[in-house]
């Protein structure tokens, strides 16, 4: 059984529902880039129980950042997990609205192409520079490959709440003059 049939199996059972976020999500929004990890998104609520389940399955706390925890696999090779824990109302806002997909023979949900920039958009707003490049590649990318307008004033509200005036300016510039 593959790790994402087994996730999918171990979460049903215990009742437990993640979306898929981080490089994978923007790789299933059409863009196609390297990762090296599985982003989960989940209830804070529910850390106890995401921490046993990954713990039943031979991986390891290796790093608690409180809303982010990071898992190392049981041996080489196999998908590190990095969960985000949100509060119910994030959490349902973005699951209630999130596509199903087939992810290795398995569907799951992600985010949709809003809530992943709106996600992008608030790690880049308190990240350091090595994550912010990449963060930023990946909304520019969002943006392209979706058509969306950086000026519509659905892209501007989003951009102004969940990143900064600077941030957006800096994607205006950067979707409209390629770079």
């Amino acid at each position: 059984m593959s790790f994402f049939a087994r996730l999918n199996q171990e979460t049903r059972q215990r009742n437990l529902c993640f979306l898929v976020i981080g490089g994978l999500a923007v790789n299933l929004h059409g863009c196609s880039r390297d990762t090296a990890d599985l982003d989960l998104m989940v209830r804070r609520e529910e850390r106890e129980a995401w921490t046993a389940l990954l713990a039943g399955l031979g991986y390891t706390l290796s790093h608690d950042g409180g809303p982010f925890l990071q898992f190392d696999p049981p041996q080489a090779g196999a998908w590190p997990v990095d969960l985000m824990l949100v509060n119910e109302a994030t959490f349902s806002a973005i699951f209630v609205a999130a596509p199903e997909v087939d992810l290795y023979g398995e569907r799951m949900r992600i985010p949709t192409v809003e809530h992943l920039i709106a996600l992008k958009l608030h790690a880049l707003k308190h990240s350091h520079l090595g994550r912010f490049l990449k963060d930023f590649m990946d909304v520019q990318e969002l943006v392209r490959i979706n058509g969306l307008d950086v000026r519509s004033d659905s892209f501007k509200t989003l951009a102004l709440k969940y990143g900064s005036v600077e941030l957006y300016e800096k994607l205006v510039h950067a979707c409209e003059h390629g770079g």
